[in-house]
């Protein structure tokens, strides 16, 4: 299954606000040149993508060390 068909197939198990957002975030990345190398606050400033709470939730996991993190395809 290729990527598109991938992302098509977890679009369609979304309601039409999170096809939205998901649209918006797209279109971020097509007008970015590159965020490899850039810190992560760089990156929620400039998408606004996540939210205070998911930040909160994701700063306490990694300080906790004890959820597991699945690094496949983030590279």
């Amino acid at each position: 299954m290729t990527v598109a068909e991938q992302i098509l197939e977890q679009m369609n198990k979304m309601d039409e606000a999170q096809q939205q957002r998901l649209l918006d975030f797209a279109h971020i990345l097509t007008k970015t040149p590159g965020i490899k190398g850039e810190s992560g606050a760089s990156i929620v400033a400039a998408t606004g993508f996540f939210d205070t709470q998911s930040l909160d939730e994701m700063q306490a996991a990694i300080a906790d060390g004890t959820e597991e993190i699945d690094w496949r395809g983030w590279e």
